[in-house]
């Protein structure tokens, strides 16, 4: 899986990237890899996203959300290309590469996901008035 040497991954990130990933493969699925790592971050209530984001719009408004990123991929899946885990990795080396930090957490991930316009959680979470922005500025509160 991942590895690199100055930052690690929150140990409750990692068993989520691992559940998802070795499921996505298991089953053979090829679309949406960060919806659906969206969707396993926020169905984990003690998850540091799930937290953040309650903080947000409430635990009814991540329900809501959640049913409708589910809905969402169903409808309109996006097609990947590579492998659940080279995405997965592939995503925690961006965010490795764009911040200086030592330990990348589910909130981390979340924001990178959300970043990403073309993702269902990024469009439902501005259905909530919520931006990439919102929950970076969030977490910074929360931290600093």
């Amino acid at each position: 899986m991942y590895s690199m040497t100055q930052t690690r991954i929150s140990s409750s990130l990692e068993a989520i990237i691992a559940r998802t990933s070795s499921n996505l493969s298991r089953e053979a699925i090829t679309t949406s890899y960060r919806d659906r790592l969206a969707i396993e971050l926020l169905a984990d209530s003690s998850t540091f996203a799930y937290q953040l984001l309650e903080m947000l719009i409430g635990a009814s408004g991540i329900r809501i959300v959640l049913r409708r990123v589910e809905r969402a991929i169903a409808m309109n899946p996006m097609r990947e290309l590579d492998m659940p885990d080279e995405h997965y990795e592939s995503i925690c080396c961006n965010i490795t590469r764009k911040e200086a930090m030592s330990c990348i957490s589910t909130v981390h991930i979340l924001s990178f996901i959300v970043h990403d316009s073309s993702t269902a959680i990024s469009a439902e979470l501005s259905n909530y008035g919520i931006l990439s922005e919102d929950i970076d500025t969030a977490l910074e509160r929360l931290i600093s």
